[in-house]
């Protein structure tokens, strides 16, 4: 008798576990950020993760890379401003990071940064909007964005927006601004 009791007890917790794990709470896949390409409400909301993990001022190394199952940024550390870590969203997994980044070259890091506050991040799905026009425009068949990225030119000291186009037949890039959205260049390769 006491053995089927504790049959019965081990089932009802492991029934319990596998339920709590199922659906009593969010899973990650869940509680996404939603389409921050062409939503503005998901690319705030991405956006104010990003600065709680990253910190304030959040000063990005280099590049953003968005896309709606993965996020990825580069930041330097405000306690240790000689060090830059790496922050990665997967929907299937959340947050990742602070993970440490080995800097190489001879630049300074200073010249590598840029304020997040630079960049009008609800612009993005404008910018989308107007490549993925242009792409149907330019007979690029089937397609598809792959990135979307929030670009820093060091030697320029310029940022900017920039799409990856993947088609049936044919590619293209795009670049915008990054206070207004608009496009500014596309080329079908």
């Amino acid at each position: 008798m006491f053995k089927r009791l504790v049959v019965v007890a081990l089932a009802v917790v492991m029934a319990v576990g596998v339920l709590a794990g199922c659906g009593g709470g969010a899973s990650p896949l869940k509680k996404g950020f939603g389409d921050v390409w062409h939503d503005k409400a998901a690319v705030k909301k991405a956006v104010d993760e990003m600065k709680a993990k990253g910190g304030a001022p959040l000063m990005i190394f280099q590049n953003v890379n968005f896309s709606p199952e993965f996020i990825s940024f580069k930041r330097q550390d405000q306690k240790k401003p000689e060090n830059v870590d790496d922050f990665t969203w997967h929907a299937s997994q959340g947050w990742t990071g602070p993970t440490p980044v080995k800097l190489s070259g001879g630049g300074k890091l200073s010249d590598n940064l840029f304020n997040a506050e630079e960049v009008n991040w609800e612009a993005i799905p404008d910018f989308v909007a107007q490549v993925e026009k242009e792409a149907q425009a330019q007979g690029v068949d089937k397609a598809k964005i792959s990135s979307i990225m929030v670009m820093f030119n060091v030697r320029g000291q310029k940022l900017y927006f920039s799409a990856s186009v993947k088609g049936e037949r044919k590619d293209a890039s795009a670049d915008g601004d990054v206070k207004t959205g608009k496009m500014t260049s596309f080329k079908v390769r």
